[in-house]
This record gives structure tokens, sequence and C-alpha cells, in this order.
């Protein structure tokens, strides 16, 4: 009997491990499309005006963030403090172009990736950079917790960007 009882709570537990659960989730997230949309002109916009305020209201206190050179792997605190470099400098423009973005809402509509091909007519006119960001719904607020930049050339350019480095 003991083992009988012991088969019965067994079967029942695999039962249950196996049933599937029916959750429904809105795919349709035009509505919220537009929202990661008009975050991304924000941080857009943040930049070229030199807004530092903004950029920081913008990202998140946790985030982690990756810039183009390789050293650059950065904090908040850093990442606001290169912004700053940037801003300051008088001797280059980094105003930005954004030529293709890209947004992807995970299917529970509580993060988004943004990926955007970007280019700085003056800084860097031949070599557009690719601006991934990744956001979350935090306390019913969107904070951009991931950057990452990295320059793009084509394919037929890598040998010869290989030889002139």
């Amino acid at each position: 009997m003991k083992n009988l009882y012991v088969l019965l709570i067994l079967s029942l537990l695999i039962v249950s491990g196996c049933s599937k659960e029916n959750v429904t989730v809105d795919q349709d997230h035009s509505d919220l499309a537009v929202v990661i949309e008009e975050i991304a002109d924000q941080y857009l916009e943040a930049w070229n005006n030199k807004d530092i305020l903004k950029l920081d209201q913008l990202t998140d206190n946790d985030g982690e963030f990756y810039g183009s050179d390789p050293e650059e792997i950065m904090d908040k605190t850093a990442l606001m403090e290169m912004y700053s470099q940037f801003f300051t400098d008088t001797t280059s423009s980094y105003l930005y172009n954004v030529d293709l973005r890209k947004i992807k809402i995970s299917y529970n509509g509580n993060s988004a990736l943004i990926m955007e091909r970007i280019t700085f007519p003056e800084w860097s006119p031949k070599m557009p950079m690719c601006q991934t960001s990744h956001l979350t719904l935090v306390d019913s607020q969107w904070k951009i917790d991931f950057i990452s930049w990295g320059f793009i050339i084509k394919n037929d350019d890598v040998p010869n960007v290989n030889d002139i480095l």
C-alpha cells in the first residue's frame, strides 16, 4: 500500500510538471514600439544638444556600457564622464545621424533592443557605427541599461583596414 501511495504521488508530480500552462501574451507591441522609438529619439536629441542631464535620466544607474574602444568598459559614472569629455571637446563635432533603426520588443513587453546604424558626419564620415541599446521597464519607467558601440566596415574593406593597422 505504501508503494502505491509513493507511485501515485510520483505520478501526480510528473503529470503536473509536464502540463503546459497557457500564458497569453499580446504579441502586438505597436503602441509600445512608438514609446521605445520616442525614447530613442530623446536620446539622440539629448546627445546632439549635449544635454547631459537628460542622458543621465535616460540611463540606468546599474547599466553596463561598452564604447568603440576596447578599453571603454563603463558603469554609469564612467559613461557620464565620457559624455562630458565629448561635450567639452570643441575641436570635433560628435553630432550624429541615425541612418537605420530597428526595435525588437521582448515577448512580455518589459524590455526592448534598439539597433541603430549611425554616422558622425564630421568625426567619422567614412566609417559608420552600430549603436545597440537595451531598455528595461523599471517601476513603470523605461531605462537604458546597456549600450554598445562599434565601428562598421564592409567585409571587402577588412583587408585594407588590417593593412593600414
